[in-house]
C-alpha cells in the first residue's frame, strides 16, 4: 500500500470514488434533488479547485496500480490549532482493510508536523459507518449543527480529537 499527495493525474478517480461514495452513502440521508447536482464535472472541478489551493491537502493510496481511495483536509475555519478531515472516501472492495485509518493516521501525523494540535470531522447524522470508525480512533462528539450540502441541509455532527498520534 503506498500513500502519498494527490496530484492532477489522481482527479479522475478521485472525482468517481466522490460521486459513487457519496451517492451509496448519502442516499435516503439527504434529499434526492442534492444528488442532481452531484456529477462527475462537478466533482472534478471540486477536486481540482481543491487540489491549487494553499493550505489544503489530497492524500491518495494505491496498491500498485489500483487506486483505493483517498483523504482530504484544511485548517479548520472555526476552532483554534485543528486540521479539519474533510472527506475520506475507500472504494468498497478495500473497505475494512485498515486504508481508512492508514489514511486517518496519514493525516494526523501531517497535523502534528505542522504544529495543529487536534483534528475535527463532520459527519451526516445516520452515516454510522464513519461516524464508528472516527470514534475508534479516538475521536468525540463535540456538537451537533446544521450543514449545507451545495444548498442542501444536512442534520450533522462534528467530532474532535483532542489529542493527535504522536503528540
Amino acid at each position: 500500500m503506498d500513500i502519498r499527495t494527490a496530484t492532477s493525474c489522481d482527479l479522475d478517480r478521485i472525482a468517481e470514488i466522490y460521486v459513487k461514495n457519496h451517492t451509496e452513502t448519502y442516499r435516503g440521508l439527504l434529499p434526492d434533488d442534492y444528488f442532481e447536482s452531484l456529477t462527475l464535472d462537478y466533482a472534478k472541478e471540486k477536486w481540482r479547485t481543491y487540489l491549487s489551493s494553499v493550505g489544503k491537502k489530497i492524500w491518495v493510496v494505491y496498491s500498485e496500480d489500483e487506486f483505493l481511495g483517498f483523504t482530504a483536509g484544511m485548517k479548520d475555519e472555526r476552532l483554534a490549532d485543528t486540521w479539519y478531515l474533510d472527506s475520506l472516501h475507500i472504494t468498497g472492495k478495500a473497505r475494512g482493510k485498515g486504508i481508512g485509518t492508514a489514511l486517518i493516521k496519514t493525516m494526523m501525523k501531517y497535523a502534528v508536523e505542522n504544529s495543529y494540535s487536534k483534528m475535527s470531522v463532520c459527519i451526516v447524522k445516520g452515516n454510522n459507518n464513519a461516524r464508528n470508525l472516527y470514534r475508534k480512533l479516538g475521536a468525540k462528539h463535540l456538537l451537533d449543527f446544521e450543514d449545507d450540502f451545495c444548498g442542501t441541509v444536512s442534520h450533522s455532527e462534528k467530532l474532535l480529537w483532542d489529542t493527535l498520534l504522536g503528540s
